[in-house]
């Protein structure tokens, strides 16, 4: 067929066959009909599609893509009685609004296969059906012929056999904290149960209150009681709120007790303590050895995050370390990280080629002592050494103060430590041990120097710095003759103060002469107190018989421990103020603290000590701890002993219950968690220390964290070896002293600080 304007392709139709299209963006003329009319009909509309799309034509071939509907879960198994939330998933549909049908009736049947509201919410029906399964769907409202489906199989509550599970059964927290319990069994969901506290449904405010089993404390601390409960099934837990503020200053208070009153989770009666229910739950990697102690701060208000439990180490690598107390971030972040090592400087290499030949701290010194921590103002209070980097190098001992929250330094060079201009004794920044922890008592940071292994000229110094601007307020030379030595190191324990602001040291082996006429007060207890002008005046000493150089042989070494102070009235009617020291003899001396007496001249006449006990083990390198009218001691190369009081006086034997394991050379300073001061009840409370032999060992092995029962120490509830695999520590640190905090304890080692506490 021929168009006359010849503006058309030209098409053949004849019975049944289509001629060729000639590509055109015309429009096609009509064919003429044959004896296949109907055919090509038919074939034109696809041919017209073909031909638009050739042309640059908008038709696609692709089809719409399906409406689907899907149901999650796909699957589930309530208890009859509780509920299940279903969402529905709607695609490719204008509408995602759905009927919610059970067994294909909308909204279900409350009374026979469960109900289900219009947001997917499905009760299941108790007793369940017969059979007990039912078909939860969801089906599209604007086209019904669209659905989602889950099945569903209901159990009866007989098959909870009348107990829930709860996780954790037994957990501490502190007043800022929040805790999310679980449903540990039969498959169940907390929200499929119904949560009380203290029998209070949802809890109250003096109870605490429970949503879907996140707990929430109220501001008092006590021990509270979870229920969840199913029908006739009940599950308890028990949470212990503490108002425990923290660790602050080494062994606890400025009388260095050793004791937490308020640990509450942990105890031996009712057994929370063994290796089946407390382990280790995480460690944090650190940069150097962790001589210090560690502190703990309950409920800071950290910088850029929420409140925090807040566990502060510091290492010899001169760095400080803030990390959250009680969570494992995997790996272990610090909230905030500070090193002390100002440009140019690092921390100083041990062995040195200088001067400090002694491997009695290795491989670096850098930060030693415990820091002190104001919690009034949030400051912490470190002192850290270094050394230029120079081929003859300087050498620095400076204080700073941290901003808890943040790290950052109060003064950012800090203080630099210094005998003041008015005493001729030199201050040796390279030579003196600051191994001694802080003590901050009265506004007044006090600092104690030592030596390594009583190398070099160095001097017994205790010094006194502003709490607020750092300056010096007091410098006190122990022995300041050439050689005096005298040093105040007290195996790392801290000069103690009494209420009266009085403070304590008791130096090591020196010189003493001050019965001639001298100024050197080695191997001595010493008693310092106030002025008024805010410095601190040496008042009272006792050098006990045969310490002095000269007349004792070998000398005593009163030194190797801090001076504990016992409970005020606690001594005999003559001397109801105590001070107990111990020395590399091994034995342990009472004094009075009110009146030391000056010197002893053995003639069996006041001054001497109230008391002095012989532990019957090695040198005493170590703090004991006194609790109960108990003390407990572990001397070196010995066992932990218990040595009763009575009236004031000290047992001269110890009881016969003793550790198994004696602990190495230096033995360890212990530590003691109880949930009550004057609790009369001594199974409810744990002695704690560290058995640090493997400090010695060559090579290093791990140290173990070890807890007896203060009432029996033949019985020893835990230690970290029982279960290596899960509970191994890191390298010991000698001297090290534990941290129990909020159901945790903290454990300073060579490469890491490990947690313990009660596991899930």
């Amino acid at each position: 067929m021929h168009d006359p304007l010849n503006m058309r392709p030209q098409m053949q139709c004849s019975h049944g066959h289509v001629g060729i299209i000639h590509q055109t963006c015309d429009v096609l003329p009509p064919c003429a009909w044959g004896s296949d009319h109907l055919r090509v009909f038919l074939v034109l509309p696809l041919l017209l599609t073909i031909f638009l799309i050739s042309c640059g034509g908008v038709v696609s071939s692709d089809p719409p893509p399906p409406v689907t509907v899907t149901v999650s879960p796909a699957s589930a198994q309530p208890f009859a009685g509780t509920s299940v939330q279903f969402t529905a998933t709607v695609q490719n549909a204008g509408s995602s609004v759905v009927n919610w049908q059970v067994n294909g009736k909308t909204g279900g049947d409350i009374t026979t296969i469960g109900a289900i509201s219009a947001s997917g919410l499905y009760t299941a029906h108790d007793p369940p059906p017969t059979p007990p399964n039912v078909t939860v769907s969801a089906v599209l409202q604007s086209d019904p012929a669209k659905s989602g489906s889950s099945n569903v199989t209901i159990q009866p509550l007989s098959a909870i056999h009348g107990t829930l599970l709860l996780s954790p059964k037994l957990s501490s927290v502190t007043t800022s904290q929040t805790l999310q319990l679980e449903v540990a069994s039969y498959g169940l969901s907390n929200n499929q149960v119904s949560w009380a506290v203290d029998g209070f449904p949802g809890g109250n405010t003096a109870a605490g209150t429970i949503t879907n089993g996140l707990y929430t404390p109220p501001g008092a601390a006590g021990p509270h009681l979870i229920i969840a409960t199913l029908g006739a099934a009940i599950g308890s837990a028990t949470v212990e709120v503490t108002d425990f503020a923290g660790t602050f200053t080494w062994r606890n208070d400025p009388s260095r007790s050793g004791q937490n009153s308020k640990e509450l989770a942990l105890a031996p009666v009712p057994t929370s303590v063994t290796s089946s229910t407390f382990g280790k739950l995480f460690s944090c990697p650190l940069d150097g050895y962790a001589y210090a102690q560690q502190l703990y701060v309950a409920n800071l208000a950290i910088s850029g995050s929420q409140t925090r439990n807040v566990v502060i180490v510091a290492t010899a690598k001169d760095t400080v370390f803030a990390f959250d107390a009680d969570t494992n971030a995997n790996p272990c972040v610090p909230l905030w990280q500070r090193s002390l090592i100002p440009s140019g400087e690092e921390a100083v290499p041990a062995p040195t080629t200088a001067g400090i030949t002694s491997y009695d701290f290795y491989p670096f010194i850098g930060i030693m002592g415990t820091p002190v921590i104001d919690p009034s103002t949030s400051t912490l209070y470190v002192v850290a050494k270094t050394q230029t980097t120079s081929t003859q190098p300087a050498y620095y001992q400076r204080l700073f103060a941290l901003d808890l929250a943040t790290g950052q330094p109060i003064q950012p060079s800090g203080m630099l430590i210094s005998a003041p201009a008015s005493v001729d004794t030199p201050f040796s920044a390279m030579l003196e041990n600051q191994r001694a922890a802080l003590l901050l008592d009265n506004g007044t940071v006090y600092i104690a120097f030592g030596s390594y292994d009583g190398q070099g000229d160095y001097h017994g110094w205790l010094m006194g710095y502003d709490a607020s601007t750092l300056q010096q307020t007091s410098a006190f030379d122990v022995a300041p003759g050439i050689g005096a030595k005298g040093g105040i190191w007290q195996s790392g324990g801290g000069p103690s103060a009494d209420s009266n602001h009085n403070v304590f040291v008791v130096t090591g082996i020196g010189m003493f002469d001050v019965n001639r006429g001298g100024q050197n007060y080695g191997d001595s207890f010493l008693k310092f107190s106030p002025t008024a002008t805010g410095g601190l005046a040496l008042t009272d000493y006792l050098n006990p018989c045969q310490t002095t150089l000269g007349n004792a042989n070998p000398p005593q070494g009163l030194g190797s421990s801090a001076p504990l102070l016992l409970p005020d009235s606690i001594g005999p009617v003559s001397n109801p103020n105590l001070l107990l020291g111990a020395a590399k003899n091994g034995s342990l001396y009472l004094v009075d603290r009110n009146i030391l007496g000056g010197y002893d001249t053995c003639s069996g006449t006041p001054p001497q000590p109230v008391q002095e006990v012989p532990v019957g083990d090695g040198p005493i390198l170590s703090t004991p701890l006194f609790w109960n009218n108990t003390l407990y001691v572990a001397a070196g190369n010995g066992k932990l002993k218990a040595f009763p009081m009575s009236g004031g006086v000290l047992a001269q034997s110890p009881l016969p219950a003793q550790s198994a394991e004696t602990l190495g050379p230096q033995g360890a300073t212990p530590v003691l968690s109880s949930n009550g001061a004057s609790n009369a009840i001594t199974s409810n409370a744990i002695v704690w220390l560290i058995d640090a032999s493997g400090a010695l060992a060559m090579p290093n092995t791990p140290a173990i964290l070890r807890a007896f029962d203060a009432s029996n120490l033949s019985k020893e509830i835990y230690n970290s070896a029982m279960v290596p695999s899960r509970d191994a520590a890191g390298l010991a640190v000698k001297f090290t002293v534990p941290t129990v905090a909020n159901g945790k304890v903290y454990v300073g080692t060579q490469t890491e600080l490990d947690v313990y506490g009660l596991l899930p």
